[in-house]
């Protein structure tokens, strides 16, 4: 039996996307669907949220960003915010930040503008094709000095604007505003204040969306003086103090949430445990 050997490109075939920029997508009107490339700059944990019928479903939050130089969320529901969620995160661990492309990605209108990807949306992580090389190529050059434009409201991070060094931020005259500016740095954590690293928070919900401010103890539960509520339980949540330190320069820093429960590797309910029941392996963590 004799076998020809076919060029690769007839053998396969590139995978070819009508895609259209992340701020062009944004244009269309609500519940277009829409195929985008983009650059995952960061992703968040999965959260169990409510819909209008009371049904709770999990979902996963991503930004995504492009060379029109504006970014967006991107929501993974169910399967997705699971497979291809915990996929991209594996890969930012690994020091990858990958392109994903999306395919049917339905456009919403709430807070701003975000896209979904719902049952019929297929992900794409890093898939051989033009449009990921180009966007790669153009990332090289220019994704370190690009202010990303935020198109999205609803975030629960913004955009980074660029990288710098925390000497650079010290000397910099920064304000707080509603759009400031927020910078990304390559650094090391030095020390960690273990006395209080987590807070009291609120389980009540709101808007379909945890409350989580911070609460104070009473008699009979906790209450939130934002909800004016008094609830049973309450939920623990990171604001870990921490010095990070890089070549120029180290600054103290609080941590939140989701970005203290990567650095430690674990929950805030899981490492005030470790410090009442097993304080040497906590001290050994933290250190």
């Amino acid at each position: 039996m004799e076998f020809t050997a076919l060029d690769e490109d007839a053998t396969f075939p590139r995978i070819v996307l009508a895609k259209t920029s992340i701020l062009s997508a944004c244009q269309k009107e609500r519940d277009s669907f829409v195929n985008v490339v983009g650059i995952v700059i960061w992703i968040g944990t999965i959260t169990v949220t409510s819909r209008d019928s009371g049904a709770f479903v999990k979902k996963r939050t991503l930004c995504l960003g492009d060379d029109s130089g504006h970014s967006v969320d991107l929501c993974l529901w169910d399967l997705k915010a699971e497979e291809e969620g915990s996929y991209i995160q594996e890969r930012i661990d690994s020091g990858v930040q990958p392109i994903i492309c999306v395919k049917g990605g339905k456009v919403s209108d709430y807070n701003g503008k975000s896209l979904s990807a719902i049952g019929v949306s297929t992900i794409l992580i890093e898939p051989e094709m033009e449009a990921v090389a180009d966007l790669r190529e153009w990332m090289t050059l220019y994704y370190n000095v690009t202010n990303f434009i935020h198109l999205s409201t609803s975030s629960s991070r913004q955009t980074v604007s660029h990288t710098t060094t925390l000497s650079e931020i010290s000397n910099m005259q920064l304000k707080v505003l509603e759009s400031s500016p927020i910078y990304r740095v390559i650094a090391t954590v030095k020390e960690m204040k273990t006395d209080e690293f987590y807070y009291n928070a609120c389980i009540n919900v709101v808007n379909a969306r945890q409350c989580g401010k911070k609460t104070t103890r009473t008699a009979d539960g906790w209450f939130c003086s934002y909800c004016n509520i008094e609830s049973a339980n309450m939920e623990f949540k990171y604001a870990l103090k921490m010095c990070i330190e890089d070549s120029s320069s180290h600054v103290w820093a609080i941590a939140f949430q989701e970005a203290a429960q990567e650095i430690v590797g674990m929950s805030a309910k899981e490492l005030a445990t470790m410090r009442d029941e097993n304080y040497p392996a906590f001290s050994l963590l933290i250190d």
